[in-house]
């Protein structure tokens, strides 16, 4: 699989993260009940690391696409 790299505008900003041809395949594997648990459970960990900040920042883009 080809390395991802980031947009030169988000270059040492943020993270990006590269995902394998067999994390793909292992991935829809899963239940819609197993899928929905690890989105909440993801969730939930960002919210714990994000700053207040951060979390502003979140609230505002998804209103805004919304």
């Amino acid at each position: 699989m080809k390395k991802l790299i980031p947009i030169e505008a988000n270059k040492d900003k943020g993270f990006h993260y590269t995902v394998t041809d067999e994390q793909i395949a292992a991935h829809q594997k899963l239940s819609i009940a197993e899928i929905f648990q690890w989105l909440e459970s993801t969730n939930r960990f960002v919210s714990l690391l994000q700053t207040e900040e951060e979390k502003k920042r979140s609230r505002d883009a998804k209103n805004f696409i919304g």
